[in-house]
Parts: structure tokens; C-alpha cells; sequence
């Protein structure tokens, strides 16, 4: 099953990625890939931190029974 991982940038981290990017810097870009993903690729992996969706199926609603009760 393909898994998803969404990160988050500020304006100096971009640059940072770019400047990776531009020189190829390879120990630049494993360190980058450690700091900012490394963390939540392992979450995604064990099952932590992630959300999982109900969607709305025809003639259903996407709120569980148990939920909307409360």
C-alpha cells in the first residue's frame, strides 16, 4: 500500500533545498532527507501520526453511527 508523507517548509529551507539541488550536494541532501523526513517516514511505517479518512460513500454518510450519536 503506498503511503504518503507531507512536510512543510520554511523560505530558508527551500533555499537550502535548491542549493542541494544546484551543487548535487549529495551529504547535503541525506542530511536534509534525515532532518525533515526520516521521522515521519518511520511514523508512516509503524502506523503513527497518520489520520485515517472516512469518505463518504453513496448513501452513506461519512460520520461513523458511534459519532454521530454524540
Amino acid at each position: 500500500m503506498k503511503k504518503s508523507i507531507t512536510i512543510t517548509l520554511s523560505d530558508e529551507e527551500l533555499i537550502e533545498l535548491e542549493r542541494i539541488m544546484v551543487d548535487d550536494d549529495l551529504e547535503g541532501a541525506l542530511r536534509f532527507l534525515k532532518r525533515h523526513i526520516g521521522e515521519k517516514a518511520r511514523g508512516a511505517l509503524d502506523g503513527r501520526g497518520h489520520c485515517k479518512p472516512c469518505f463518504e460513500l453513496p448513501g452513506r454518510s461519512a460520520i461513523p453511527d458511534e459519532f454521530r450519536k454524540l
